[in-house]
Protein backbone atom coordinates (compact mmCIF):
# COMPACT_ATOMS: atom_id res chain seq x y z
CA UNK A 1 0.00 0.00 0.00
CA UNK A 2 1.47 3.32 -0.99
CA UNK A 3 0.53 7.04 1.01
CA UNK A 4 -0.56 9.51 -1.55
CA UNK A 5 -1.54 13.13 0.06
CA UNK A 6 -4.83 12.89 -1.44
CA UNK A 7 -7.36 11.63 -4.06
CA UNK A 8 -9.94 12.87 -5.88
CA UNK A 9 -12.91 11.89 -7.94
CA UNK A 10 -15.50 13.69 -10.35
CA UNK A 11 -19.30 13.08 -9.48
CA UNK A 12 -20.05 15.62 -12.12
CA UNK A 13 -17.67 17.09 -15.03
CA UNK A 14 -20.55 19.80 -15.74
CA UNK A 15 -21.17 22.67 -13.08
CA UNK A 16 -23.97 25.11 -12.94
CA UNK A 17 -21.67 27.77 -12.87
CA UNK A 18 -19.45 29.33 -15.13
CA UNK A 19 -16.14 30.38 -13.34
CA UNK A 20 -13.51 31.19 -15.77
CA UNK A 21 -10.11 29.57 -15.65
CA UNK A 22 -11.94 26.72 -13.58
CA UNK A 23 -8.64 24.67 -12.62
CA UNK A 24 -11.17 21.25 -13.78
CA UNK A 25 -12.80 23.18 -16.83
CA UNK A 26 -16.48 22.67 -15.44
CA UNK A 27 -17.17 26.14 -16.86
CA UNK A 28 -16.92 24.96 -20.30
CA UNK A 29 -19.82 22.34 -19.51
CA UNK A 30 -17.97 19.54 -20.25
CA UNK A 31 -19.84 16.07 -21.43
CA UNK A 32 -19.74 12.94 -20.05
CA UNK A 33 -22.02 10.71 -18.21
CA UNK A 34 -22.50 11.18 -14.14
CA UNK A 35 -20.56 8.08 -12.89
CA UNK A 36 -23.41 5.92 -10.81
CA UNK A 37 -22.60 3.89 -7.71
CA UNK A 38 -21.84 0.93 -9.95
CA UNK A 39 -19.04 2.83 -11.92
CA UNK A 40 -17.16 3.99 -9.04
CA UNK A 41 -16.96 0.96 -7.36
CA UNK A 42 -15.10 -0.55 -10.30
CA UNK A 43 -13.01 2.88 -11.08
CA UNK A 44 -12.21 2.13 -6.69
CA UNK A 45 -11.33 -1.68 -7.17
CA UNK A 46 -7.99 -0.84 -8.81
CA UNK A 47 -6.63 1.10 -6.49
CA UNK A 48 -8.59 0.98 -3.28
CA UNK A 49 -5.82 -2.15 -2.19
CA UNK A 50 -2.88 -0.24 -3.81
CA UNK A 51 -2.95 3.21 -2.71
CA UNK A 52 -4.04 5.10 1.11
CA UNK A 53 -5.11 8.57 0.33
CA UNK A 54 -4.83 10.72 3.75
CA UNK A 55 -7.77 12.67 1.90
CA UNK A 56 -10.47 11.11 -0.59
CA UNK A 57 -12.68 14.31 -1.98
CA UNK A 58 -15.72 13.93 -4.15
CA UNK A 59 -16.11 16.77 -5.81
CA UNK A 60 -16.57 18.23 -10.11
CA UNK A 61 -17.82 20.05 -11.63
CA UNK A 62 -20.92 20.05 -8.93
CA UNK A 63 -21.05 16.88 -7.55
CA UNK A 64 -24.52 17.60 -6.28
CA UNK A 65 -26.15 17.66 -9.66
CA UNK A 66 -25.61 13.55 -9.28
CA UNK A 67 -28.63 11.94 -7.80
CA UNK A 68 -26.72 9.00 -5.87
CA UNK A 69 -24.96 11.95 -4.00
CA UNK A 70 -25.74 9.72 -0.52
CA UNK A 71 -24.90 6.24 -2.17
CA UNK A 72 -21.48 7.65 -3.57
CA UNK A 73 -20.57 9.05 -0.06
CA UNK A 74 -20.87 5.19 1.28
CA UNK A 75 -19.42 4.04 -1.11
CA UNK A 76 -16.11 6.04 -0.69
CA UNK A 77 -15.92 5.73 2.96
CA UNK A 78 -16.46 1.56 2.70
CA UNK A 79 -13.43 2.18 -0.29
CA UNK A 80 -11.10 4.47 1.89
CA UNK A 81 -12.17 3.63 5.59
CA UNK A 82 -8.96 5.17 6.72
CA UNK A 83 -9.11 8.67 4.44
CA UNK A 84 -10.23 11.89 5.55
CA UNK A 85 -13.65 11.85 3.61
CA UNK A 86 -14.38 15.22 1.63
CA UNK A 87 -17.04 16.44 -0.65
CA UNK A 88 -16.45 20.02 -1.89
CA UNK A 89 -19.55 21.75 -3.42
CA UNK A 90 -21.01 25.19 -4.43
CA UNK A 91 -23.74 25.01 -2.50
CA UNK A 92 -26.23 25.30 -4.53
CA UNK A 93 -28.38 22.36 -4.78
CA UNK A 94 -28.42 21.15 -1.21
CA UNK A 95 -32.12 20.88 -0.99
CA UNK A 96 -31.93 18.21 -3.52
CA UNK A 97 -30.48 15.75 -0.79
CA UNK A 98 -32.28 16.28 2.32
CA UNK A 99 -30.36 13.08 3.69
CA UNK A 100 -26.99 14.75 3.29
CA UNK A 101 -26.46 16.02 6.71
CA UNK A 102 -27.10 13.12 8.44
CA UNK A 103 -25.04 11.30 5.87
CA UNK A 104 -22.18 13.36 6.34
CA UNK A 105 -22.16 12.64 10.58
CA UNK A 106 -22.65 9.14 9.72
CA UNK A 107 -19.39 8.56 7.20
CA UNK A 108 -17.33 11.32 8.80
CA UNK A 109 -17.38 12.78 5.85
CA UNK A 110 -16.44 16.65 5.98
CA UNK A 111 -18.60 19.19 3.83
CA UNK A 112 -16.76 22.05 1.94
CA UNK A 113 -18.86 24.65 0.59
CA UNK A 114 -16.58 26.91 -2.08
CA UNK A 115 -17.71 30.78 -2.67
CA UNK A 116 -16.70 31.62 -6.09
CA UNK A 117 -17.52 35.62 -5.96
CA UNK A 118 -18.55 39.11 -4.91
CA UNK A 119 -20.84 39.48 -7.52
CA UNK A 120 -24.98 40.52 -5.72
CA UNK A 121 -26.76 38.09 -8.34
CA UNK A 122 -24.00 35.36 -6.78
CA UNK A 123 -24.17 36.81 -3.81
CA UNK A 124 -28.10 36.10 -3.51
CA UNK A 125 -27.52 32.28 -3.88
CA UNK A 126 -24.61 32.01 -2.13
CA UNK A 127 -25.74 33.12 1.10
CA UNK A 128 -29.03 30.68 1.02
CA UNK A 129 -26.69 27.74 0.99
CA UNK A 130 -24.54 29.46 3.74
CA UNK A 131 -27.81 29.80 5.95
CA UNK A 132 -28.50 25.85 5.60
CA UNK A 133 -25.27 24.46 6.55
CA UNK A 134 -25.06 26.64 9.03
CA UNK A 135 -28.35 25.40 10.20
CA UNK A 136 -27.08 21.83 9.76
CA UNK A 137 -24.60 22.79 12.28
CA UNK A 138 -27.01 23.58 14.84
CA UNK A 139 -29.50 20.31 14.24
CA UNK A 140 -26.22 17.76 13.93
CA UNK A 141 -23.79 17.84 16.33
CA UNK A 142 -20.68 16.45 15.00
CA UNK A 143 -21.08 17.73 11.12
CA UNK A 144 -17.86 19.11 9.31
CA UNK A 145 -18.64 22.24 7.60
CA UNK A 146 -16.47 24.70 6.04
CA UNK A 147 -16.53 27.80 4.02
CA UNK A 148 -14.18 27.92 1.60
CA UNK A 149 -13.29 31.40 0.12
CA UNK A 150 -11.90 30.27 -3.36
CA UNK A 151 -12.81 33.64 -5.03
CA UNK A 152 -9.18 35.15 -3.03
CA UNK A 153 -7.07 32.45 -4.21
CA UNK A 154 -8.17 32.07 -7.82
CA UNK A 155 -5.23 32.13 -9.95
CA UNK A 156 -5.08 32.08 -14.17
CA UNK A 157 -4.91 28.51 -15.23
CA UNK A 158 -4.44 28.96 -18.69
CA UNK A 159 -4.12 32.09 -21.43
CA UNK A 160 -6.46 33.18 -23.39
CA UNK A 161 -6.14 34.26 -27.65
CA UNK A 162 -9.23 34.42 -29.62
CA UNK A 163 -11.32 33.17 -27.47
CA UNK A 164 -9.49 30.22 -26.76
CA UNK A 165 -7.78 28.57 -23.83
CA UNK A 166 -3.76 28.17 -24.75
CA UNK A 167 -1.07 27.20 -22.31
CA UNK A 168 2.01 28.87 -20.92
CA UNK A 169 5.44 28.45 -21.72
CA UNK A 170 7.10 27.66 -18.62
CA UNK A 171 10.06 25.62 -17.31
CA UNK A 172 8.29 22.85 -15.49
CA UNK A 173 10.17 23.16 -12.09
CA UNK A 174 8.80 26.53 -11.85
CA UNK A 175 5.09 25.91 -12.66
CA UNK A 176 5.13 22.91 -10.30
CA UNK A 177 6.67 25.30 -7.45
CA UNK A 178 3.62 27.22 -7.22
CA UNK A 179 1.02 24.49 -8.29
CA UNK A 180 -1.92 24.82 -6.62
CA UNK A 181 -3.21 21.59 -7.70
CA UNK A 182 0.32 19.56 -7.34
CA UNK A 183 -0.96 16.97 -5.01
CA UNK A 184 -4.36 16.56 -6.59
CA UNK A 185 -4.45 13.02 -8.12
CA UNK A 186 -7.32 12.81 -10.07
CA UNK A 187 -9.39 9.11 -10.81
CA UNK A 188 -10.64 9.33 -13.97
CA UNK A 189 -11.41 6.52 -16.11
CA UNK A 190 -9.64 4.06 -14.08
CA UNK A 191 -6.56 5.57 -14.18
CA UNK A 192 -4.33 7.82 -11.98
CA UNK A 193 -3.55 11.64 -13.34
CA UNK A 194 -1.13 14.09 -11.50
CA UNK A 195 -3.86 16.64 -11.40
CA UNK A 196 -7.21 17.92 -12.97
CA UNK A 197 -5.69 19.56 -15.64
CA UNK A 198 -4.75 17.01 -17.55
CA UNK A 199 -7.22 14.35 -16.34
CA UNK A 200 -9.85 16.27 -17.91
CA UNK A 201 -8.27 18.34 -20.61
CA UNK A 202 -9.26 15.85 -23.49
CA UNK A 203 -13.09 16.64 -22.54
CA UNK A 204 -12.53 20.60 -22.65
CA UNK A 205 -10.42 20.00 -26.34
CA UNK A 206 -13.74 17.97 -27.27
CA UNK A 207 -16.16 20.63 -26.05
CA UNK A 208 -14.53 23.72 -27.88
CA UNK A 209 -12.85 21.63 -31.00
CA UNK A 210 -9.29 22.69 -30.67
CA UNK A 211 -7.85 18.86 -30.74
CA UNK A 212 -5.49 20.08 -33.17
CA UNK A 213 -3.78 23.10 -31.67
CA UNK A 214 -0.38 22.29 -31.98
CA UNK A 215 0.14 24.25 -28.53
CA UNK A 216 -1.31 21.62 -25.95
CA UNK A 217 -0.05 18.26 -27.81
CA UNK A 218 2.72 17.76 -24.79
CA UNK A 219 -1.11 17.56 -22.75
CA UNK A 220 -2.39 14.89 -25.83
CA UNK A 221 0.66 13.04 -25.33
CA UNK A 222 0.56 12.56 -21.48
CA UNK A 223 0.21 8.93 -20.23
CA UNK A 224 -2.02 8.72 -16.79
CA UNK A 225 -1.19 5.64 -14.52
CA UNK A 226 -2.95 2.72 -15.74
CA UNK A 227 -4.52 0.14 -13.12
CA UNK A 228 -2.40 -2.48 -15.17
CA UNK A 229 0.99 -0.76 -13.60
CA UNK A 230 3.39 -2.90 -11.73
CA UNK A 231 4.63 -1.61 -7.83
CA UNK A 232 7.30 -0.15 -9.41
CA UNK A 233 5.96 1.93 -12.04
CA UNK A 234 2.89 3.22 -9.66
CA UNK A 235 5.69 4.32 -6.66
CA UNK A 236 7.24 5.98 -9.18
CA UNK A 237 4.41 7.66 -10.76
CA UNK A 238 3.69 8.79 -6.80
CA UNK A 239 7.12 10.15 -6.17
CA UNK A 240 7.50 12.22 -9.49
CA UNK A 241 7.41 16.11 -8.99
CA UNK A 242 7.46 18.17 -11.65
CA UNK A 243 6.70 16.92 -15.41
CA UNK A 244 7.54 18.30 -18.78
CA UNK A 245 3.57 18.85 -18.94
CA UNK A 246 4.06 21.01 -16.12
CA UNK A 247 5.93 23.45 -18.82
CA UNK A 248 2.22 24.33 -19.77
CA UNK A 249 0.98 25.48 -16.46
CA UNK A 250 2.01 29.35 -15.79
CA UNK A 251 5.53 29.56 -13.32
CA UNK A 252 3.87 32.77 -11.54
CA UNK A 253 0.55 33.09 -9.39
CA UNK A 254 -1.33 35.65 -11.72
CA UNK A 255 -4.50 36.53 -9.84
CA UNK A 256 -7.63 36.91 -11.77
CA UNK A 257 -11.12 37.99 -10.78
CA UNK A 258 -13.54 36.33 -13.16
CA UNK A 259 -16.77 37.42 -13.93
CA UNK A 260 -20.34 37.11 -11.81
CA UNK A 261 -19.89 32.82 -12.07
CA UNK A 262 -24.22 33.08 -12.87
CA UNK A 263 -23.64 34.94 -16.19
CA UNK A 264 -22.17 33.61 -19.35
CA UNK A 265 -19.53 36.01 -20.58
CA UNK A 266 -16.99 35.96 -23.24
CA UNK A 267 -13.44 33.72 -22.32
CA UNK A 268 -10.87 36.17 -20.46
Amino acid sequence: MIDIPALEFHLAHGCNLLCQQCSHYSNFHLAGQMPTPDDARVEYSHWSHRIRPNRFALLGGEPLLNPHLIEHLWLARESWPNSHLMLVTNGFFLDRHPDLPGTLVETDCRLEVSQHGTHEPYLARFDEARKTVWQWRADFPGIQIKIRKSHRGWMRQYRVEDGKPMPFNSKPAAAFKICMQKTCTQLFRRCLFKCPALAYHALMERRLRIETVPAWKMFRDYKACPPSANADELRSFVETKAIPQCGLCPSKRVPFKHPDPTQRSEIR
